[in-house]
């Protein structure tokens, strides 16, 4: 069996008082521990090896058919290398051969100790002895390849096994539909199903709910629903598991209705939904809002006498604390804890984030101390949550002290963590203590990413440290990451902020080159710092650049819903227009000709403007006139007028 070895625990009790078996009805003795393990009525391991002890001092020994349905028993309660053990001592000091049923055994444990690749060496043993394994024993190896995600090898050995003559039966497709759609490999998994058809087996309903689960999973569940209605039609009842899981896909797609009528159906058919099934109506219903339907849920549990527990309660809490119900939250908690239902780590830390929603760092400074009074560690979670409360309410470096505290407790703190203190104290200008904190990460061997250091890069170009800035954005490809369009944008907009578009318009440059294309916020950033400074005829180059690129309808919001290429250009030339005559004025007059019934009055909207505007315009103004003008060439222009 290779390298693996298994041997009988210590405590095994092999040299337990000897039951007087010469004096006794040994067939009697061997019906009772049949009996015994027939009906599930050995008590404990001890008890079993107890009776294997006994078994092994009879003379005879007991047949290899008594020892293995002992060693079941011993399998079934999950002492997995206890039942390897019992075998090789079998072998090695009873003088037992080894045979189909014991080995078939051997690999099951294995199998379930997800160590498939010994329960091989064992079949190959098997065919060495001239023993044939069962369709059983070489399902068990199939379900082992399933479990630890070898499929391939799974269907692989179906087809093989088939080639040489074994029988796969019903249980055999099951087990690789189940693989299948623990995979994702839902329109496989339905494929086998048809094979099982094909053969006139008729699939079981744990076949059919396996496969509902998938496709609800996987977004589908009207088909789910369909197959649903095409097991009944073959006269297979839906279960417990059934129900649940079309629930759940119909509550996480918002169908409501639907869902009701299956729990309504589940209540006529005496399939009463148990606490799982209901718990996840309770949290469908919150995350959508819709509490009154969930307490409407929980008031049903307490009915039935199922539940609620505290998965219940921290639905029903969190959605609370989202929605800033801090009172209807505690009214909650208090009522869970006045149940009997003990809070967990997730309830303190719903509370907690709800706390610091509002602001009110006390309260939730408060929950964590009875928190870890009750004996609950704060998680990264809990730590993350705190550190982003107390950067809302500007503190953040009392926020930096819980990010150093974090460590005391054993937690580490995550990306997001890191995002959080330092966005919070880049937003107070404390970059100093910002750029100290970074390096300190570094130090100790956080995996930072890109993010991290864009952050950073944001508060010194929002601080208009644009020198700084540039030196560390300059820094980070040697820190081995690699600048992506968002880094890059923020570092033109610090740019275009200081009014530098020479140096702007290189990076913007730089970026295609080093393999990162601009997007449309890139471009949008760009355009506005051109706008500003007054870079007309630039500004045009590159509208047209990005109308070439399909970026514009990100942009200044030039393109119209469903506008052809060159509407979308007309739309680029002409809010320059707008932006230009209108000069200081452009924002209100921007906004006020969005709300124009036609495009046809925008030279008569902006004429009657023309009062609100210093004469001396720019010469690029006529320039800009004459482009407008020329795209609507082609376009009814009656009502227009040439401006003087």
């Amino acid at each position: 069996m290779g390298t693996l070895s298994y041997s009988i625990p210590l405590h095994s009790p092999f040299c337990t008082d000897n039951i007087d078996l010469h004096n006794s009805n040994k067939t009697h003795f061997l019906n009772s521990i049949r009996n015994k393990c027939r009906s599930g009525k050995v008590k404990n391991l001890d008890e079993a090896l107890n009776f294997f002890h006994s078994m092994a001092a009879m003379n005879p020994l007991p047949s290899v058919l008594d020892f293995t349905l002992l060693l079941g028993v011993i399998m079934r309660m999950k002492h997995y290398t206890t039942a390897i053990s019992l075998i090789k001592h079998m072998y090695s000091s009873l003088g037992i051969k080894a045979d189909t049923f014991t080995l078939g055994i051997v690999i099951n444990c294995l199998c379930r100790l997800k160590a498939t690749p010994f329960g091989f060496s064992v079949l190959g043993m098997m065919f060495k002895l001239g023993l044939q394994p069962s369709v059983v024993t070489l399902t068990i190896l199939i379900n082992g390849l399933c479990v630890q995600g070898n499929i391939d090898k799974a269907l692989g050995l179906v087809e093989h096994m088939e080639m040489m003559g074994y029988r796969s039966d019903i249980h055999t497709y099951g087990v690789l539909v189940n693989g299948l759609c623990k995979m994702g490999d839902t329109s496989t998994a339905i494929e086998w199903l048809r094979k099982m058809e094909e053969k006139n087996w008729v699939p079981n309903v744990v076949v059919y709910s396996t496969i509902m689960d998938s496709l609800c999973k996987d977004g589908l569940v009207s088909e789910a629903l369909d197959l649903c209605l095409e097991m009944r039609s073959k006269g297979i009842r839906p279960n417990l598991v059934t129900y649940t899981c079309l629930i759940q896909g119909l509550c996480k797609y918002g169908r409501w209705k639907e869902a009701g009528s299956l729990l309504d159906e589940m209540v006529k058919m005496k399939t009463l939904p148990d606490l799982q099934t209901l718990n996840i109506l309770v949290d469908a219903f919150c995350k959508e809002g819709k509490i009154m339907q969930a307490k409407s849920v929980i008031a049903f549990m307490i009915l039935m006498g199922e539940g609620p527990d505290v998965f219940t309660f921290n639905s029903l809490i969190d959605r609370y604390c989202v929605q800033s119900q801090m009172r209807e939250a505690m009214r909650v908690f208090n009522f869970m804890v006045s149940r009997g239902c003990l809070p967990d780590i997730v309830t303190y830390t719903s509370l907690i984030h709800g706390w610091c929603k509002i602001k009110n760092i006390n309260k939730a400074m408060g929950l964590l101390e009875e928190m870890v009074n009750t004996g609950f560690t704060p998680d990264v979670v809990t730590w993350t949550t705190l550190i982003g409360g107390f950067c809302e309410v500007g503190r953040p470096l009392a926020a930096k002290e819980l990010f150093f505290g974090m460590h005391k407790y054993g937690q580490v703190p995550n990306l997001q963590t890191c995002a959080i203190i330092l966005n919070g104290l880049c937003k107070c200008q404390l970059l100093s203590e910002a750029i100290s904190l970074l390096e300190t990460m570094e130090k100790s061997n956080l995996d930072l990413n890109i993010v991290i250091y864009s952050i950073l890069l944001d508060g010194l170009c929002n601080a208009g440290k644009i020198s700084e800035a540039w030196e560390f954005f300059s820094s980070i490809p040697a820190k081995g990451l690699k600048i992506n369009v968002y880094t890059y944008t923020i570092m033109i907009k610090g740019f275009c902020k200081q009014g530098l578009m020479s140096e702007a318009e290189d990076l913007l440059r730089n970026m295609d080159e080093n393999g990162c294309r601009p997007d449309g916020c890139t471009y949008n950033v760009f355009v506005q710092g051109l706008l500003i400074k007054k870079e007309a005829a630039e500004s045009i180059k590159y509208l047209k650049i990005m109308t070439e690129k399909a970026s514009a309808n990100q942009l200044i919001d030039l393109q119209k819903h469903g506008a052809s290429g060159a509407d979308c250009q007309k739309d680029l030339a002409r809010d320059l227009f707008i932006f230009i005559f209108l000069r200081d004025h452009f924002v209100v007059a921007f906004y006020s000709l969005r709300k124009c019934s036609s495009y046809h009055r925008l030279y008569l909207d902006l004429f009657k403007a023309r009062a609100l505007v210093p004469h001396n315009i720019d010469p690029v103004f006529f320039e800009i006139t004459f482009v407008v003008q020329e795209m609507e060439a082609n376009e009814r222009t009656s009502e227009l007028r040439p401006l003087s």
